[in-house]
């Protein structure tokens, strides 16, 4: 028995009954093939944009735009083994027995905690650069920001960091949780 078995398409049909119940979990389905769209064009537009540049992984070949489609190619097959492995990692290690031993963790909060914590330097350097921008602007709603940006990043850490590492260091078991990747 898998983990989709126990997931929300029972508990969707449970609350809504079977037609609604099934009409939502596809939409959960389609929400999930979009996030991972949303991967895919991200990883395409930023080591494209990074080539043009004249930073990052193998400019020249990054930067290099398909003529017939206008899209720049190589940029898209990195891109596309990139997600495919996220996909993979998060198949093997959450929807069927694990296949990473130790290594199986929930990765589906990874990517937006990073996006928080990176957020914070932008941020900080936001309020140092604007200096034409009125007080309420440049320091108290940047600073408000990098104040939920933390406590984001501070509740992932503590949720699936320090609380299951704890725990395992408390039953003598060792896991690989989310605090290894922050660190």
């Amino acid at each position: 028995q898998t983990l989709i078995d126990e997931g929300t398409a029972p508990a969707f049909v449970t609350v809504f009954g079977n037609v609604f119940g099934n009409i939502l979990n596809l939409f959960v389905a389609v929400s999930c093939l979009g996030t991972l769209n949303g991967l895919l064009i991200g990883c395409i537009r930023g080591f494209y944009s990074l080539a043009v540049r004249g930073m990052g992984p193998k400019v020249n070949l990054m930067k290099q735009v398909d003529a017939g489609s206008g899209m720049p190619s190589n940029s898209c097959i990195v891109g596309l083994v990139i997600v495919s492995a996220w996909l993979v990692y998060f198949y093997g290690a959450n929807l069927t027995t694990p296949w990473f031993g130790k290594f199986s963790f929930d990765s589906s909060e990874l990517p937006i905690i990073t996006i928080y914590g990176l957020y914070i330097p932008m941020f900080i350097q936001f309020m140092r650069k604007e200096k034409d921008l009125p007080a309420l602007k440049r320091f108290v709603l940047p600073t408000v920001s990098i104040i939920a940006c933390a406590f984001m990043v501070f509740a992932a850490v503590y949720a699936h960091g320090i609380t299951p590492f704890l725990a395992a260091k408390e039953n003598g078991s060792f896991s690989f949780p989310v605090l290894f990747y922050l660190i």
